[in-house]
C-alpha cells in the first residue's frame, strides 16, 4: 500500500481492519489482543502514532524500539505463532509504526497459557471482543479445515428414499447442459452421504436439504409499514429443505412488491420494481453463506424504501466486503453450495454481490448496500421512492384499486395473489388461481368466495355453471 492509500485509510478512522493508537499501551495484552483479533477475522493494521479522535499523525519517539516491542510481545503471548509485518513509516518528519496481520490459517489464535475459550479474540466492527461460543466453534472448525455442513449426524438415520428425492429435485432444476443425472453415488462423492463402518450416514447438509430438523435453519419473512420494524403488514416463516425456503422467500417478496408493464415494440413485458435476479441472489447467498451454528434465522424484511436480507454470520474466511465485491470468495457451507450449484441456484465464482449491484444498476435503482453488523451480514436493495412509498391508509394492489391497509394485512398469500391477478388482468378465475398459486380447485373456489364475501371481488356470470364466469375488482371499495 502506498502512502496516499494509507493516509486515506487513516482518514476513514478505525474499522474492522484498522486500529489507531496515539502511543503504545504499557500493558502489552491491550494491543496483542487486537492483533490476535485481526488474525482470527479479516486481518488488519495496528498503527501507533496516530490520534484516533481526529486522525492526526502525531508520531512517536523510538519507533524502531516500539516495533521490536510489538514483535516480542506477540512472540511471548500469542499461540499459534503469529508473524505480522511490522514497519516504520515516516510522514512529515514524524514516525509511526504499522503492524499488519493477515487472516491466519491456524485459527483460533489466542493468548498463551489461557483456555482457548477465554483467550481468543475477534474483530466485530471497529471493536475487539472475546470470541463468543458461536464464533469460537466456527474458528475451531476453520482451523481444522472442516465445515459444519459436512459433519456426520449420528442421531439422524440415512433414508435412501429421502436422498433419492433430493437427486430427483437436482435433476428437475438443472438446465439441459449435458450433465448426467444426479444419483446417490454423487451425493457420496460430494460428501453429503458418508460411509461409516460400511453403512451410509447423512452429513448435516443432507439433513438440511431434506427433512431439515434444525430449529434455526429457517427463513423469516416480513413486510413492514414504513421504514422500521414496528408495524407488521405480513409475516411468514419458512422451514423445510433449504432450496424450498429460497423459493418461498423469493415468492414472498414478489407478492409484496409492485409488478409493472413495459411495452417494447409490439410486446408487453412485465417487470417487478426490484430485479428478480438481485432478490434471488441476495436470498440464495444468505442461505448458502449463513453460520449454521448461530441461534438466528435468515431474515427477509420488506420496507417502504428497501428490501433487507440479513444472514447470521459475518463474511467468512477473512474476506472483507471490498474483496467480496472484487470476486474473492470462501465457502462457509461447501456441501450446501455444491448442491445449490447443481440446481443452478448458485455460482461459486464470488460473483454474488457484484451481480446484485449490476442488476440494481441496470434497473435504474440506487446502489445496494452491503454491511457487516456485528456477527451478521446484510444486503439492502433500495426501492424507488415513488414506488416504495406506502399511503397511511391504503395499500395499492392494481389499476386504481386499493384495499384498506388493515384488511390487506389479514389476507393470506392466496387471497393476495387473487387480488393481484384481478387487478392486473381485470379478472381472475378458479382455473387461473389454480395455475398461479398451485392450489386445488376447491381451495381456489373457497379463496375467491371469501374475497367476494369481504367485498374485495365481484362475481360475474349467468349462473354457477357458466363456463365464462370470472371474478373482478369491485367498482368501488
Amino acid at each position: 500500500m502506498d502512502d496516499k492509500s494509507l493516509l486515506r485509510e487513516i482518514d476513514d478512522g478505525e474499522t474492522k481492519t484498522l486500529e489507531l493508537k496515539e502511543t503504545l499501551p504499557p500493558k502489552s495484552e491491550k494491543y496483542v489482543k487486537t492483533l490476535i483479533a485481526f488474525a482470527n477475522s479479516a486481518g488488519g493494521k495496528l498503527i501507533v502514532g496516530v490520534r484516533n479522535e481526529d486522525r492526526k499523525i502525531v508520531g512517536i519517539a523510538n519507533a524502531s524500539q516500539v516495533a521490536d516491542t510489538i514483535a516480542n510481545a506477540l512472540s511471548d503471548l500469542c499461540e499459534p505463532l503469529l508473524a505480522p509485518r511490522i514497519r516504520v513509516a515516516q510522514f512529515e518528519d514524524r514516525e509511526i509504526v504499522i503492524a499488519e496481520v493477515q487472516p491466519g490459517p491456524s485459527v483460533p489464535y489466542h493468548f498463551k497459557g489461557k483456555d482457548v475459550g477465554k483467550g481468543t479474540y475477534v474483530r466485530v466492527g471497529a471493536t475487539t471482543r472475546m470470541a463468543d461460543e458461536t464464533a469460537l466453534k466456527e474458528l475451531l472448525l476453520r482451523g481444522s479445515s472442516q465445515s459444519y455442513d459436512e459433519q456426520v449426524c449420528p442421531e439422524e438415520p440415512f433414508l435412501e428414499k429421502e436422498a433419492q428425492l433430493l437427486c430427483d429435485e437436482i435433476n428437475r432444476r438443472r438446465t439441459d447442459d449435458g450433465r448426467r443425472e444426479a444419483t446417490i453415488r454423487n451425493l457420496e462423492n460430494w460428501g453429503l452421504v458418508k460411509l461409516i463402518d460400511g453403512k451410509r450416514a447423512p452429513a448435516r447438509a443432507l439433513i438440511l436439504l431434506t427433512r431439515n430438523s434444525y430449529r434455526f435453519a429457517r427463513i423469516q419473512c416480513a413486510q413492514f409499514k414504513g421504514t422500521d420494524r414496528v408495524v407488521f403488514l405480513d409475516r411468514r416463516e419458512y422451514g423445510g429443505p433449504l432450496y424450498e425456503q429460497v423459493d418461498e422467500a423469493v415468492q414472498f417478496v414478489l407478492r409484496n412488491i409492485r409488478l409493472g408493464a413495459e411495452i417494447k415494440g409490439l410486446y408487453r413485458k412485465d417487470e417487478y420494481e426490484l430485479p428478480l435476479e438481485a432478490i434471488r441472489e441476495a436470498i440464495v447467498n444468505a442461505v448458502v453463506h449463513r453460520n449454521l451454528q448461530s441461534n438466528s434465522c435468515v431474515q427477509v424484511a420488506l420496507f417502504d424504501d428497501r428490501l433487507e436480507v440479513t444472514s447470521p454470520g459475518a463474511l467468512f474466511g477473512g474476506i472483507t466486503i471490498e474483496q467480496a465485491l472484487e470476486g474473492a470468495t470462501a465457502l462457509r457451507n461447501p456441501l450446501i453450495a455444491e448442491v445449490f450449484m447443481q440446481m443452478d441456484l448458485f455460482e461459486s465464482w464470488g460473483t454474488g454481490l457484484r451481480r446484485i449491484k449490476d442488476a440494481c444498476e441496470e434497473a435504474g435503482l440506487p446502489e445496494p448496500e452491503f454491511r457487516e453488523i456485528g456477527n451478521m451480514f446484510r444486503v439492502n436493495i433500495f426501492r424507488r421512492a415513488q414506488e416504495g412509498a406506502m399511503d397511511e391508509d391504503v395499500l395499492s394492489h392494481g389499476k386504481g384499486q386499493a384495499v384498506p391497509l388493515e384488511t390487506f394485512a389479514k389476507l393470506n398469500d392466496n387471497e393476495r395473489l387473487a387480488l393481484r391477478l384481478a387487478a392486473e388482468e381485470g379478472r381472475v378465475t378458479s382455473a387461473s388461481l389454480v395455475e398461479k398459486a398451485g392450489v386445488s380447485k376447491p381451495t381456489a373456489s373457497r379463496v375467491l368466495k371469501n374475497l367476494v364475501d369481504e367485498g374485495l371481488l365481484v362475481w360475474h356470470g349467468k349462473n354457477k355453471t357458466d363456463p365464462f364466469q370470472y371474478y373482478g375488482p369491485p367498482a368501488k371499495l
